[in-house]
């Protein structure tokens, strides 16, 4: 027969000393301020690039909606006017485009940094 292995005793447990409370944790009060305002919490965009972003965004959506449809009520009859209709031919890709134009035009729009304290100017300095 084979030999087992002793398993290892378990060691008594001591009895834990009494902990000392932690100090609560210091709460920062935050400024009422707005998430758009100037601090150490700076948004690269601002309020009018956001209102941008969901005008193209609901740009897109309505092109996309403009071209949804056009199944054939009898699938033995070509109805090419159902397809290539004004609405999905011209009207959905012109408002998509105009989407991504809002969007980009959002993007590339500056931000208003007068918020933000400016350097005061050196000619005012030297008189």
């Amino acid at each position: 027969m084979a030999k087992q292995q002793q398993r290892p005793q378990p060691r008594p447990q001591q009895q834990p000393q009494a902990k000392k409370a932690a100090p609560a944790p210091v709460r920062r009060t935050d400024k009422s301020e707005s998430i758009f305002t100037a601090g150490s919490r700076d948004f690269i965009f601002n309020r009018q690039n956001f209102i941008l972003f969901g005008i193209g965004l609901a740009l897109i959506l309505a092109g996309l909606i403009a071209m949804t449809g056009g199944a054939m009520p009898d699938p033995n009859k070509w109805e090419p006017e159902r397809i290539y209709s004004f609405r999905r031919i011209t009207l959905a890709p012109i408002l998509m485009v105009a989407g991504f134009i809002v969007i980009i035009f959002g993007i590339f729009k500056k931000t208003d940094n007068s918020a933000t304290p400016s350097m005061p100017d050196e000619s005012a300095e030297s008189a």
